[in-house]
């Protein structure tokens, strides 16, 4: 972070916004923890209703974790890969907070861990085609990654954001990526750029984070990456707003960044792509917030697909009645009221609420 930054405090940003109480304490500082897979898990065969898909598989049959459970039915689809080795005890549905039921396939884990192979070379021998064999779902703009990308090459943007302005209450999901594997995402975002063919690679980062921003900073060193901190008022993290912030241009009434030749990922998406890229790891696995006043051991947690919400509030523990579960964070979140909803590919919190 350099001097100036430091005597002067953030940009400003735009004009109004809301400073919230953030609720963060009780996960911020918490390393991300695992959540084993040991209970039945309700996997969607689609990461979304328009990623369309043909189903793999049987009941009764066997497994291994980051098997095809469902192939894409067009370019634009992703497959889904079984987050655990196991049997399929059938075919059903799974409810989704975003698009209600979506078929799924029901696995009973053996606890071995048993994985495929791991690729000699890419598959599809091209980035793009590695992110798409790898399921790697970009969750904010709720399209596959490669797909976004591809419309960011055709529609000629000459920047790529990665917006780590997590300024909603409670979520810390990807503050403790960037603690966690700072080299490691600043590495796959310069993938992602030179992939992109883009002029810019802007990183946004609240400025209240100072050490991360600092630690970010030196591992930039070197590298045409600019650092930006920018102050922590809400609805500074969404991409239109963030786009005025750093690059002064508007979109207009429901278009989108691209239309302004600009592309926005988050920290959550950069964190699948990686382990696509550069551990040939298929995306079964979100790293979530879990958290709440009704939530005895709130934290950050990497958390399998297809994982029943209900068998999340047994894991971490409730401290009374639930009045409210809410999916995502709690301005732009989905209230549920279904106690058979599974995590999916693009949840990143979980947040429940005492009476």
């Amino acid at each position: 972070m350099s001097l100036l930054v430091d005597l002067l405090g953030p940009r400003q940003g735009f004009e109004g916004g809301l400073f919230l109480p953030d609720f963060k304490s009780a996960t911020a500082r918490r390393p991300i923890e695992t959540m084993p897979a040991d209970v039945p898990l309700n996997v969607p065969l689609q990461a979304a209703a328009s990623c369309r898909t043909r189903t793999l598989v049987s009941p009764g049959e066997r497994v291994l974790q980051g098997q095809w459970l469902s192939a894409p039915a067009d370019a634009n689809s992703l497959p889904v890969h079984s987050p655990v080795s196991g049997r399929i005890v059938e075919l059903s549905r799974a409810w989704t907070a975003r698009e209600g039921y979506l078929p799924s396939a029901v696995i009973e884990p053996d606890g071995r861990a048993e994985s495929v192979p791991q690729q000699v070379g890419w598959q599809g021998e091209s980035f793009m085609g590695q992110l798409a064999n790898k399921g790697v779902f970009a969750a904010s703009s709720r399209k596959p990654a490669h797909v976004l990308l591809q419309d960011a090459i055709a529609s000629g943007a000459t920047e790529l954001i990665i917006n780590a302005m997590e300024t909603e209450p409670y979520l810390t999901a990807e503050l403790r990526l960037l603690v966690e594997q700072p080299g490691r995402m600043v590495d796959m975002a310069c993938e992602l750029a030179d992939a992109m063919g883009v002029s810019r690679l802007i990183l946004a980062i609240p400025y209240r984070h100072r050490r991360v921003v600092r630690r970010i900073t030196s591992e930039v060193q070197g590298r045409h990456v600019e650092v930006v901190p920018l102050s922590n008022s809400y609805p500074q993290c969404h991409p239109i707003i963030l786009v005025k912030t750093l690059l002064e241009r508007e979109v207009s009434p429901g278009g989108d960044v691209l239309d302004v030749g600009a592309a926005v990922l988050s920290p959550l998406t950069l964190h699948a792509a990686a382990d696509a890229i550069f551990s040939d790891r298929p995306q079964t696995q979100v790293v979530m917030t879990i958290s709440g006043d009704a939530v005895e051991h709130a934290g950050t947690y990497r958390v399998p697909i297809g994982m029943p919400i209900r068998r999340l509030a047994e894991r971490v523990g409730l401290l009374g009645p639930v009045e409210q579960t809410v999916w995502g964070g709690p301005l732009t979140g989905v209230a549920l009221t279904r106690d058979d909803a599974v995590v999916t590919i693009d949840t990143a919190a979980v947040l429940f609420f005492l009476k």
